[in-house]
């Protein structure tokens, strides 16, 4: 029989509403907001001018405007940004005081759990929100008491994780395109929407092939997650890869979590980086990663 397990996450959502909410975030977000309906939620990302990401969203209509799905780290800042330039627009940013839960079970399981019908890939009833990521997870947003109490694990972020789904951490905010977090392959950029903040540099990264970078998935034989904080001498975010009987600098960390004594973490690599380089954390060269299949391809059309 199969089960319907929920987790508490770290996700939060910013609430975006108003007359001009619409046009507001078509201007600040790489999705074109037209293709958001009642039925539909899609990855967007927020950029600086330069282009590199504040954020990267699961982007739906909630209520009367939208939610912005993001890791609490990520909100900090998004909030902020997107905040600045809504005085001159009728629009409302706020973040929600909602707990947003992580599922894992069939669909079919949660739908009768639920007692709803969805028929795209996102559904709204009363205050709820639920966002199906694939045929056996899915995000909640609403009155908890409708599931069974979470478990505090990381098992549900390391699902996420190994869908090579993008969520950055404090150190990964501001520094990367949205390319290199593989936006372009879960259909989180539009490149026929117009203007948007930070369009420009990433309409060149398509069209004049200077995106070098891409994300990857990472596995090791640990318990627990790297250490937070180290001196500036030892980043635990850095990676190196072996060359030989040597080491050199390869990329860094952007997510981690860990269940079971695995620990999983999303990379941002050389986009050439061969599939069976070994990778170490530099200030614990103990801890040995592989890398680990996308379930998607990187290859564009």
């Amino acid at each position: 029989m199969s089960t319907l397990s929920v987790y508490t996450t770290d996700y939060t959502v910013i609430y975006v509403h108003g007359d001009d909410a619409k046009s507001y975030l078509q201007g600040q977000l790489t999705q074109d907001v037209n293709d958001i309906d009642a039925n539909t939620w899609r990855w967007a990302g927020q950029c600086n001018a330069k282009g590199k990401l504040w954020a990267c969203f699961r982007l739906s209509q909630y209520q009367n405007g939208y939610a912005l799905i993001c890791s609490n780290a990520e909100a900090q800042v998004a909030l902020a940004e997107l905040k600045k330039y809504a005085v001159f627009s009728k629009v409302d940013i706020e973040q929600l005081d909602i707990q947003v839960l992580g599922v894992i079970a069939p669909k079919a399981k949660l739908v009768s759990h639920l007692n709803i019908d969805i028929s795209g890939n996102t559904l709204q009833w009363q205050d709820n929100l639920v966002l199906l990521l694939d045929d056996q997870r899915a995000l909640f947003i609403g009155d908890s008491s409708a599931l069974p109490a979470p478990h505090n694990t990381q098992d549900f972020a390391c699902a996420q994780i190994k869908a090579g789904e993008p969520s950055l951490n404090t150190a990964a905010i501001d520094a990367y395109v949205p390319q290199m977090l593989n936006l372009q392959a879960l259909g989180g950029i539009s490149f026929n929407k117009g203007c948007y903040t930070g369009q420009e540099t990433v309409a060149r990264m398509k069209y004049l092939g200077k995106n070098k970078r891409a994300m990857f998935v990472l596995r090791a034989e640990h318990e627990g997650i790297l250490a937070p904080e180290l001196d500036e001498e030892q980043n635990p975010f850095d990676l190196e890869r072996r060359v030989g009987d040597n080491w050199r600098r390869a990329g860094n960390l952007i997510a981690q979590a860990s269940a079971n004594g695995e620990l999983f973490g999303l990379a941002v690599l050389p986009n050439d980086t061969e599939q069976d380089v070994q990778l170490r954390a530099k200030h614990a060269p103990q801890v040995l990663f592989t890398i680990a299949p996308l379930p998607y391809s990187l290859t564009e059309d």
